[in-house]
C-alpha cells in the first residue's frame, strides 16, 4: 500500500488538481494506496497512527506538496524504515530539484511504483529531521517573514526575494562561535550561516553547491563582515553558487556543528522555523529510505 499525504494550499491549488490525476493513475492500475489531506502540520502528525494500524503494509509513504510538507512528513517516519517520496507541487521545491525529481505527477508516480528506495543521509538537531537546508541568523528571519506572507504561495520564489530584502532594512548582523567537529572558530559580524545536505533552498538559491546527501557529510556557508551594501550586490550570485569564494563568504564541511551567539539566532529547517541558537546540528548517516 502507498500513503499519500497531500497538502491541499500547495502551490496555488496545484497540489489538489495533481492529486485527482494522481487518483485516476492508481483507480486504473489497481494500486492500494490511503490518503490523507492536510491543511496544517498538525494533522500530519496523523500519519503516525496510518503506519502504526497498518504494520508493515505501507511500500512508500508519498509527499503531494512541497519542501514544508517533506519536514513534516520525514519527522513523522523517523525511526522506520518506510520509504520516502514526494510529487513536488510547491513553491520552493528545492528537494526535487536537488535530487531530479519530475513535476510529470504522472512519471513521477509511475516512477515511484517501479522503483527502489536508496539510503540519504538527513540533519539532525535535537528530535528535529531535515532534508535540505538549515539556516541561521539572517536566513531564519526571511524564513520567518516570508512564512508570515498570506500570499505566499501566488509569489513562489518571489516571496523569498521580497522577504530578503525586507529583513535587510533591520537585521543587525551578531558575533558568534562556530565549533566543526570539535575545531572552535570565532566569526565576528555573522549575517547568515546555512548547514546544508543539498545545494538549494529560498526555490533554487545554490547556496551549499557542493552538498551531497549521500556523503556523510555537512556544508557550512558562513556569510560574515559585509556591509549591507555589499551583500545585496552579492545576492544574486547565489543563484548559480558562484558567492562562494567572494571575500566573506566562507565554505567549510564536517559531522557536529554547534553555533552559539551573543544573541539568539532564529533558525529554520527547510524553510519551517525550528528554533534559535545555542544549537547542535548534526548528519544522520543513510537514515532515510527514499525513493526519488
Amino acid at each position: 500500500m502507498f500513503v499519500f499525504i497531500v497538502n491541499t494550499k500547495a502551490g496555488k491549488g496545484r497540489a489538489k488538481r495533481v492529486w485527482t490525476r494522481v487518483e485516476e493513475y492508481l483507480k486504473d492500475n489497481k494500486i492500494e494506496y490511503q490518503v490523507l489531506k492536510t491543511v496544517s502540520k498538525e494533522e500530519i502528525m496523523q500519519l503516525r497512527s496510518i503506519l502504526e494500524n497498518a504494520r508493515g503494509k505501507v511500500r512508500c509513504v508519498i509527499a503531494v506538496g512541497g519542501d514544508g510538507t517533506s519536514h513534516s512528513v520525514i519527522n513523522e517516519l523517523a525511526g522506520t524504515d518506510v520509504p520516502f517520496s514526494i510529487i513536488p507541487t510547491g513553491s520552493g521545491n528545492d528537494f526535487a530539484r536537488a535530487n531530479g525529481i519530475s513535476k510529470d505527477c504522472i512519471k513521477q508516480i509511475n516512477h515511484i511504483v517501479n522503483s527502489d528506495h536508496e539510503k540519504m543521509d538527513v540533519i539532525t538537531m535535537g528530535a528535529k529531521s531535515c532534508l535540505t537546508v538549515i539556516g541561521l541568523g539572517f536566513d531564519g528571519l526571511v524564513a520567518k517573514v516570508t512564512n508570515e506572507i498570506k500570499i505566499k504561495k501566488w509569489l513562489g520564489s518571489a516571496a523569498y526575494i521580497y522577504s530578503v530584502l525586507k529583513v535587510l532594512n533591520y537585521f543587525k548582523p551578531a558575533n558568534v562561535v562556530l565549533t566543526i567537529d570539535g575545531e572552535e572558530m570565532k566569526v565576528d559580524n555573522v549575517w547568515l550561516i546555512a548547514i546544508a545536505n543539498h545545494p538549494y533552498y529560498g526555490g533554487g538559491m545554490k547556496i551549499c553547491p557542493n552538498a551531497s546527501s549521500k556523503d556523510g557529510l555537512l556544508d557550512i556557508c558562513v556569510v560574515h563582515s559585509l556591509s549591507k551594501w555589499k551583500l545585496l550586490s552579492i545576492f544574486p550570485l547565489v543563484f548559480s553558487g558562484k558567492h562562494l569564494g567572494k571575500k566573506g563568504v566562507n565554505e567549510y564541511r564536517g559531522k557536529t556543528i554547534q553555533v552559539s551567539s551573543e544573541k539568539p539566532l532564529m533558525i529554520h529547517g527547510d524553510g519551517e522555523m525550528i528554533g534559535e541558537t545555542p544549537v547542535t546540528i548534526s548528519v544522520k548517516e543513510q537514515a532515510l529510505n527514499v525513493i526519488s
